[in-house]
């Protein structure tokens, strides 16, 4: 799974339960065993029904297996599985919690701030093209008034989110002692500048490795001739990214570039030029040192805007979970157990998970599960949730 193996279920939810909307369809016959009388679970004696749990899970299932590839009768799959289900129970109740405190405090949604952020989500996601959640809503099976219904909460419980963290604030003295206890995160390292021109050679051809040898040869005599470093740069480097500013890489530390350039290049001094050329993987480098720029840590002043923007964000979603944690230790719920253990529809007879506006991957924000953080301006309506130059391929480290 990689690098998105840390972000679990929940990343996938948001996209999931965006799709779904609360009560949309899901793939037919997969209710055989839903009757009048089933239900997910019940908050403060509001029932969240069987059909509108699983229609999630279905939809995750279809998510998973066609983006990872994900067997859910593997052994694996099935612990997933009861990740996800769990995931999506919790993440129900938790927004019937929030909606009813929502009603508790009398928000609501105006006609006006509606139609605002309906069209600043529809900028955003579809660059004000109605047409393309159209056809998004069809190909989900979503109802235009389903997606409006959801919509409508969702700006609801950001309302909420705002109350509930309306009067944290963030004084000088916590960015200061932020500051003082974090030091070494805004440590500059020490920097060098450096030009290079780049003859590429294939490293498994040996007649080209053997030609591109030959010319920066030749280019490394004329500089030494007296030629002009950026000129010849402009004109023979092979290096796209640098060759128009005379092959200027900007300024890099210990470890952005490639072993056999950094070792070549920093112990050159300002001005020199490295007295053969050096082989790495892209080819052929002539390098010419620049200035050092030593290593310092920035002062409060240049990081005092950024230290606010990340206690703010951190002191607000301390403050909504505990919010939430006390909202639910005092909340009657009753979950079903039962229902998690009944089969659901196998994930290819879904319908395609895609949510309005996604771009193909998981992790629309403001959704049950989502790891987004109401606040986050992603142009459709978040809630809460509990939750110097490069050289490209010349140098640089992939």
């Amino acid at each position: 799974m990689g690098k998105d193996a840390r972000k679990g279920p929940q990343l996938v939810l948001a996209a999931i339960i965006t799709t779904a909307f609360v009560g949309g369809a899901a793939a037919t016959g997969s209710y055989f065993w839903a009757n009048s009388n089933a239900y997910a679970a019940k908050v403060n004696g509001e029932t969240i029904s069987s059909s509108e749990y699983i229609s999630i899970v279905e939809r995750a299932k279809k998510q998973y297996a066609g983006q990872i590839g994900m067997d859910f009768n593997s052994e694996e799959g099935r612990k997933m599985l009861e990740n996800l289900k769990d995931n999506i129970m919790n993440s129900l109740v938790d927004m019937t919690l929030m909606k009813q405190k929502a009603k508790e405090l009398n928000l609501s949604v105006s006609e006006d701030e509606y139609s605002t952020r309906y069209k600043e989500f529809l900028r955003s996601r579809y660059q004000g093209n109605e047409q393309g959640l159209e056809e998004d809503l069809k190909k989900n099976r979503i109802t235009r008034l389903e997606f409006e219904k959801q919509f409508r909460d969702q700006i609801l419980l950001q309302e909420l989110y705002q109350k509930i963290i309306s009067d944290l604030k963030i004084s000088d003295k916590d960015i200061e002692a932020f500051y003082a206890k974090n030091k070494d995160k805004f440590e500059v390292p020490e920097q060098i500048s450096a030009r290079h021109i780049l003859i590429k050679a294939d490293e498994g051809n040996a007649a080209d490795v053997k030609k591109a040898k030959a010319q920066a040869d030749d280019l490394l005599r004329q500089i030494k001739g007296g030629a002009n470093f950026e000129e010849l740069a402009k004109k023979h480097s092979q290096d796209d990214g640098s060759k128009a500013s005379g092959g200027d890489l900007g300024s890099f530390s210990k470890g952005k570039m490639v072993p056999q350039f950094e070792e070549a290049a920093w112990p050159l001094k300002p001005g020199e030029i490295s007295p053969a050329p050096v082989q790495s993987r892209f080819g052929w480098h002539i390098i010419k040192r620049g200035e050092t720029t030593p290593g310092q840590v920035r002062k409060l002043p240049e990081v005092k805007d950024m230290i606010s923007a990340q206690l703010k964000q951190d002191k607000e979603r301390e403050a909504f979970e505990a919010w939430l944690k006390q909202a639910k230790d005092s909340a009657k719920i009753t979950v079903n157990e039962e229902i998690k253990k009944v089969p659901v529809a196998p994930a290819s007879t879904a319908p395609d998970a895609k949510a309005p506006g996604a771009e193909g991957a998981p992790g629309q924000p403001g959704q049950p599960g989502s790891q987004a953080q109401p606040g986050d301006d992603h142009g459709a309506p978040p809630a809460p949730a509990g939750q110097g130059g490069t050289p490209g391929d010349s140098g640089h480290k992939d």
